[in-house]
């Protein structure tokens, strides 16, 4: 009997298979694969794929449509298959790396493995069990159920999930340790029989003292994912600048990966960041990511998708969203300070104390700690989303002058040289800015080259920038569709109480354009100095100089010793059940009274 059974089980098994495996020929196998294929068997993303071809060749029996059909049907991976792969920097990028994935949530196992390569042309064979490999488990965390698409990815009329759809998944993340440095790794992850395509990176020099040495990253942002023309102008930047920049030790993202901001985080926009638009560059460096306003969500997907250091998070008094969106590094003699201004309304008493008590409790004295901890760095660069300075429509925004009145006198007090951010989508090269006066330093600048005003805005392009007595401010347009327009000085004026800045135009010392085409820059740091190109990218994946320009400090920095907690007073903190959405914008309710972002009472 037993015998009998194992049979009939081998022999429906056999036939479960043929029937999974075959074509589709007729318009009826197309309603037997609704039965046949469902999607916890498989990965969410190729299922998708599958059902935007079943729902195109159901419309439209074609040959061509049946033929995409059945490809797609030979594309179906496991739920075991790992996705949206991505390397972080977490901690010393010499000797460590961290890394994130997805997969479908039955899947709760996975590890990351890795070995060293001589050269690249050891790749394709990196895994061979010859190969000295290191493995690490990954630790597993369950998603909340997460929203899958909304309207603009044109998901739901293709494939016929709604929008309602949401789907759980298991994030999984690890960190590699006791690397060596300035080696080329291979890396998968996934589990036996299903792991990720092999990606690599390269650990960063020694940080022995007199070890470092010249480097190369790139910079992208505002990729803002939704339709396919998004994914499309994203894509052919990210091939344009790893086909440029091969030697390039990673890549900086401020924020704005996708478009659906707020509750309605769509996890497809994400998908499609990861696995297409930046594949290119992810492929082969590690991503240096912060959130943006359109990142933001009560879903988490940002914490989910990245493996970031969470010190900050653990160690601060007002706890921000997500994890690991405020981090430094040291890469070289340079020390990154990546941060975020997204919970900017925590603790904010009211407009016109210009003062939030996150930002200058928490992220400004975590900035000064930093930089206290690192006096062996030559170069101090930030990282943010949302801009200081800002050349188009957002230096009109409530929260532009509470950002800038409160971290302008951080920026001066840890001597920082360059922020790097995102947000305006033109291209704008700002400064050095005095701190104290909000005005350009001019006997800073030399070397510009004076161009027409329909190139540039400001009328100057190229130029050397000294940083000794204040800060460069950088925002390099935009990788995706999405462009704004720089004011012009007469348009700056008319703002004056906006951003409350006198001579606001004068700020913009170097180039000053939108250059009508997905762009993106390299920043090679050699010594105290940083030189920076800017491209635009083609639908060939071709690369377009229209700027350089350099950075350089000159003197050492000041060191921060004894330092002492700088402390404002702050609003008292409130519960989940106390925030309220209402027409997009979030209110606080304290005893019964509705506050807005800045602390103004909304009636």
């Amino acid at each position: 009997m037993k015998q009998t059974l194992l049979i009939l089980s081998i022999l429906l098994s056999s036939v479960t298979y043929l029937f999974a495996s075959q074509t589709i020929t007729t318009p009826e196998d197309i309603t037997n694969a609704d039965n046949t294929y469902k999607i916890e068997d498989y990965t969410i993303p190729s299922f998708t794929q599958f059902l935007v071809a079943k729902e195109a060749a159901r419309k439209d029996f074609s040959e061509a449509n049946v033929a995409a059909l059945n490809k797609k049907i030979e594309e179906l991976k496991s739920y075991q298959h790992p996705y949206n792969v991505v390397a972080n920097i977490n901690g010393d990028p010499s000797t460590r790396m961290a890394f994130a994935w997805f997969t479908n949530d039955r899947m709760t196992e996975g590890q990351v493995q890795l070995t060293p390569l001589t050269d690249l042309s050891q790749l394709s064979t990196a895994f061979d069990a010859a190969n000295d490999v290191i493995t690490v488990d990954a630790t597993p965390t369950t998603t909340k159920k997460i929203r899958y698409a909304i309207g603009l990815s044109g998901i739901p009329a293709a494939s016929g999930v709604s929008m309602s759809t949401k789907y759980k998944y298991t994030s999984h993340k690890a960190i590699a340790e006791g690397l060596t440095p300035n080696t080329i790794y291979a890396y998968r992850v996934g589990v036996e029989n299903a792991w990720s395509e092999v990606a690599y990176f390269m650990t960063a020099p020694s940080n022995e003292p007199d070890a470092s040495e010249e480097f190369t990253f790139i910079y992208m942002t505002d990729s803002h994912i939704q339709d396919q023309e998004y994914i499309d102008n994203a894509l052919m930047t990210a091939t344009a600048a790893a086909r440029n920049t091969p030697e390039a030790k990673f890549c900086v993202f401020p924020g704005d990966f996708v478009e659906t901001g707020g509750n309605g985080n769509a996890e497809w926009e994400w998908e499609r960041w990861f696995d297409e638009a930046l594949r290119p560059v992810i492929q082969q460096m590690p991503i240096v990511p912060t959130d943006g306003n359109h990142d933001d969500s009560s879903n988490q997907n940002y914490s989910y998708h990245f493996n970031t250091d969470n010190q900050f998070k653990e160690n601060a008094e007002t706890k921000p969203q997500f994890d690991g969106i405020t981090y430094s590094f040291m890469y070289g003699d340079v020390l990154f300070l990546v941060f975020s201004m997204q919970d900017y309304w925590k603790g904010s008493p009211n407009m016109s104390d210009l003062t939030c008590s996150y930002l200058t409790n928490d992220v400004g004295n975590w900035f000064r700690n930093q930089v206290a901890a690192h006096p062996e760095a030559k170069l101090r660069v930030a990282l943010v989303h949302k801009n200081i300075f800002s050349g188009s429509g957002h230096q009109e925004d409530d929260e532009t002058p509470l950002f800038r009145a409160t971290m302008l006198p951080i920026m001066k007090e840890c001597e920082i040289d360059l922020v790097m951010q995102g947000h305006d989508h033109c291209y704008e090269v700002i400064g050095p800015v005095n701190p104290d006066t909000r005005t350009p330093i001019l006997d800073a600048i030399s070397d510009r080259i004076e161009v027409p005003t329909s190139e540039s805005t400001s009328g100057y392009k190229g130029g050397t920038f000294r940083v000794d007595d204040g800060t460069m401010y950088f925002i390099g347009a935009t990788c995706g569709e999405k462009r704004y327009y720089p004011y012009s000085k007469s348009q700056m004026e008319g703002y004056y109480n906006d951003h409350k800045v006198e001579n606001y135009f004068d700020l913009f010392t170097g180039m000053f354009c939108q250059p009508g085409l997905p762009s993106y820059s390299t920043f090679t740091v050699k010594d105290k100095t940083i030189t920076v190109n800017s491209y635009t990218a083609d639908k060939d994946g071709n690369s377009t100089l229209f700027n350089t320009f350099t950075v350089v400090r000159e003197t050492e920095h000041t060191p921060l010793t004894g330092l002492e907690e700088i402390r404002i007073e702050q609003i008292p903190q409130v519960d989940g059940t106390t925030k309220l959405y209402h027409n997009g914008q979030l209110l606080l309710i304290r005893n019964g009274v509705a506050y807005d972002i800045m602390g103004r009472e909304v009636k």
